[in-house]
């Protein structure tokens, strides 16, 4: 009995419940936040009509990561032109009363043109780690959307230049 439980132990923690398949060819979920400049912004709704990629962390020290991918894509694209670029840092809702302070650091901390373009969730976190293929809270998450806001591709974690590429790939296919 002791070997049958380890076993079924052993396969639940190491497996990863969600898979990033599981998001592929399907609607972005509903996340609404307020942008660094205070615009309300509703993702997918709000971005529909271009290709856009969304950057997505649970955790301040994910940064680095999202900037591995965004000191790539933004020379490449820009802010707003060739394909719509977003981060969405997401805290749980007991940060909520702290809001005012976090935003305040991050406004601090973040380039001011990428204000519009850095939106803040603020709100429960579970339904996310489901419906965005969510394997760690550690890691950085990033998607890209097709003009209907269908999930093309995922990426996590810190880039690689094949992944990179395979990135600029998916952009420039589905921006033609």
């Amino acid at each position: 009995m002791r070997k049958i439980l380890l076993t079924i132990m052993t396969i639940c923690f190491s497996t990863n419940l969600y898979s990033a398949d599981d998001v592929l060819n399907k609607k972005f979920p509903t996340i609404s936040g307020t942008s660094l400049s205070n615009n309300e912004v509703t993702f997918p709704e709000d971005i529909r009509g271009r290709v856009a990629v969304l950057s997505v962390a649970f955790k301040q020290r994910a940064q680095l990561c999202i900037n591995t991918w965004a000191d790539e894509l933004l020379p490449k694209y820009g802010i707003d032109k060739g394909v719509q670029y977003y981060e969405i840092p997401m805290l749980g809702g007991q940060w909520t009363m702290a809001r005012d302070w976090i935003d305040g650091g991050m406004r601090g901390g973040v380039p001011k043109p990428l204000h519009d373009f850095t939106v803040t969730y603020y709100g429960p976190l579970r339904q996310y780690y489901k419906s965005l293929g969510i394997g760690s809270k550690k890691s950085c998450y990033i998607y890209v959307l097709d003009e209907s806001g269908i999930v093309k591709g995922r990426f996590d974690g810190y880039s690689t230049p094949e992944q990179i590429q395979e990135l600029f790939q998916l952009i420039d296919s589905l921006n033609e």
